[in-house]
């Protein structure tokens, strides 16, 4: 790909490059120094791929959050083929998790908080918890709500599950703080093998919320 400008080569260059600075993703800083008409471009080339890859979602988003938004609606209203292949289904999983997620940063609505909730049953345990993670608190449905009780009381990984309880507990009013005694007292027994104490400490948890 020629470029016009340098900063237009440095965004091109990007997509060849390893280590690092690929991991750690394309960012604003690829996109801001842009004119125009090489942000066009730019979303040209990132929007043919955006079904695909967490890069072109991301700088499609950076380079302008309204349009992006309604192009991932667009995507995510076409069904997809289910791949044999785990990392395929688990990248495309990734995927729709974000656009779902940055519908929802924009214009948040329950069809698309809810719609996050199918990822909470995922075979794969990263999906699992970044579904946890992607929920935002201000945006709390009951769906959201009983998916995360559901991986409370099965999810067996450990991220996942910190994941889950951790949102559970701010959805709550409760936000990280393993000094709190409370809040170490409570998060231990949602983390407990025991069901009675998992539904005790939930109790302990709606209670403080009846209570305010």
């Amino acid at each position: 790909m020629i470029a016009s400008s340098p900063a237009l080569r440095r965004f091109y260059d990007f997509f060849e490059t390893y280590g690092a600075e690929r991991l750690n993703g394309l960012d604003e800083s690829y996109l801001a120094p842009l004119t125009s008409a090489e942000r066009e471009e730019a979303w040209k080339f990132l929007a043919k791929d955006v079904a695909l890859s967490e890069e072109a979602i991301k700088g499609l988003y950076i380079l302008d959050k309204v349009r992006a938004i309604r192009l991932f609606k667009d995507v995510l209203a076409v069904p997809v083929d289910i791949s044999e292949y785990p990392a395929e289904r688990k990248e495309l999983e990734v995927n729709r998790l974000l656009l779902l997620a940055y519908i929802n940063s924009v214009e948040p609505d329950e069809k698309y908080v809810n719609a996050l909730c199918e990822f909470s049953n995922s075979e794969f345990e990263d999906v699992r918890g970044l579904f946890a993670r992607s929920l935002r608190v201000d945006q709390t449905t009951s769906d959201a709500v009983e998916a995360l009780k559901r991986m409370i009381f099965t999810e067996v990984e450990r991220v996942p599950l910190a994941s889950a309880i951790t949102k559970f507990m701010a959805i709550h009013g409760m936000d990280f703080d393993m000094d709190d005694p409370l809040y170490d007292s409570i998060y231990r027994a949602l983390r407990s093998d025991n069901p009675k104490e998992k539904l005790a400490a939930m109790r302990r948890l709606q209670g403080r919320v009846d209570s305010e």
